[in-house]
């Protein structure tokens, strides 16, 4: 399929398109705050405190694996078939906990709850690749991670009020929101038409190896992203701010930054090039995660996760629009894939870095060490890509 600038498919598919991601957002953040009281639920120890990240990033672990399949499958069977059985896994393996109440119960579901994430994700991104190109492409991008931040943001705000009223399960309720998105997928979701891969052209894997660097730097700045949300909460806790609410409205000031940087990606792409979003991206978040070590205060926090949300809102879109536009189309399905399985590992692994940054520099070491390798990733993008920090064209 050649990249057309005037294809898009339209308001409804859009809107798919775009509530795809944001229902995957809530896959970690409809559980960062119940984390705490989910670790006293089990037992208050450094163990179960460890269990309950893990609890959270968990899904992204079988993400990691899925995505990439998903991208495969779609391109056999079609997005369309991928997106709405995907859906159902989703509520499946989100709302059942509601049901539940054992350790193995609830990793059996976050498990099925993360292969049914790297499918919605993966069709969902190639949904938006097959029917928009061009600038209209990269605002659908821009919207889908907006909406993602803003159903993030309330989910850490609501679900904190949620913990507080109905216990650490209340919040897995919000992931009975894959019942209406089905319905509206169902009605208005077709395939395109598969892009040929054609003669002369290199082969899947050879694409890919092409972009590397972009899904490895994804996978750093997804560490990043999920820094506030995953560590945040813990750390103020361990400074006696135990109120699952007060700890939900400080993290979610990074998912509410991220919305707004999101939604103004396209508006700003006429002026700054994917490159410069991408040293903006780890600038800020290096710069957030390095005030939040350093801060003595709550309001400090509150800030340093506001710098961590630019960086959060760009980093996805600017990435995707890279990938779409460097590799062949008859591979972005699978790119795609690729991208939501470097978004997660970055998610899943975030637990066992801080874990092994904290026994090296303590709590606020941890923080203070990882934002400074992202000020010196934002430095090295920078420099390779300073021919495309600025828009030229």
């Amino acid at each position: 399929m050649t990249d057309q600038a005037d294809r898009d498919a339209g308001a409804l598919v859009a809107a798919v398109c775009v509530a795809g991601p944001a229902l995957v957002a809530l896959i970690p953040m409809a559980a960062a705050p119940a984390l705490v009281a989910m670790a006293a639920h089990f037992g208050t120890s450094a163990t179960n405190e460890l269990f309950s990240q893990i609890v959270m990033t968990l899904p992204a672990a079988m993400l990691i694996i899925a995505a990439p399949l998903a991208g495969i499958i779609a391109g056999r069977v079609g997005q369309r078939a991928v997106l709405l059985v995907s859906l159902v896994l989703y509520v499946i393996g989100g709302a059942g906990v509601l049901l539940i109440s054992g350790r193995e119960a609830l990793i059996a579901l976050r498990l099925l709850l993360g292969v049914a994430g790297g499918g919605v994700l993966t069709a969902s991104l190639g949904l938006i690749g097959d029917h928009f190109s061009g600038h209209r492409r990269e605002q659908v991008l821009g919207w889908a991670t907006a909406l993602s931040s803003l159903l993030a943001a309330l989910a850490l705000v609501g679900g904190g009020s949620l913990v507080d009223w109905g216990g650490w399960q209340a919040p897995f309720s919000l992931y009975l929101l894959g019942i209406p998105t089905f319905a509206l997928a169902h009605a208005v979701i077709r395939n395109a038409r598969p892009a040929r891969h054609l003669p002369g052209e290199r082969g899947p894997v050879r694409e890919l190896l092409r972009v590397w660097p972009y899904f490895g730097l994804l996978i750093l700045l997804t560490l990043g992203m999920f820094t506030p949300a995953i560590q945040v909460g813990f750390l103020l806790s361990s400074r006696g701010i135990g109120s699952a609410q007060t700890i939900g409205t400080v993290i979610a000031a990074t998912s509410l930054v991220a919305m707004l940087t999101a939604w103004a990606f396209g508006p700003l792409r006429n002026r700054i090039g994917l490159h410069g979003f991408l040293a903006i991206d780890a600038a800020s978040m290096g710069l957030g995660i390095l005030l939040i070590g350093l801060a003595a205060q709550t309001w400090q926090i509150f800030l340093g996760c506001c710098l961590v949300g630019i960086g959060a809102g760009m980093s996805e879109p600017a990435t995707a629009s890279i990938v779409f536009r460097k590799a062949a189309p008859f591979v972005h399905a699978l790119a795609m894939g690729v991208i939501v399985s470097a978004l997660n590992a970055g998610q899943f692994l975030n637990p066992l870095v801080f874990d092994g940054l904290r026994r090296v520099g303590g709590t606020s070491g941890a923080f203070v060490i990882f934002g400074s390798v992202l000020l010196l990733a934002a430095a090295i993008v920078a420099l390779r890509g300073r021919a495309d920090l600025v828009e030229r064209t």
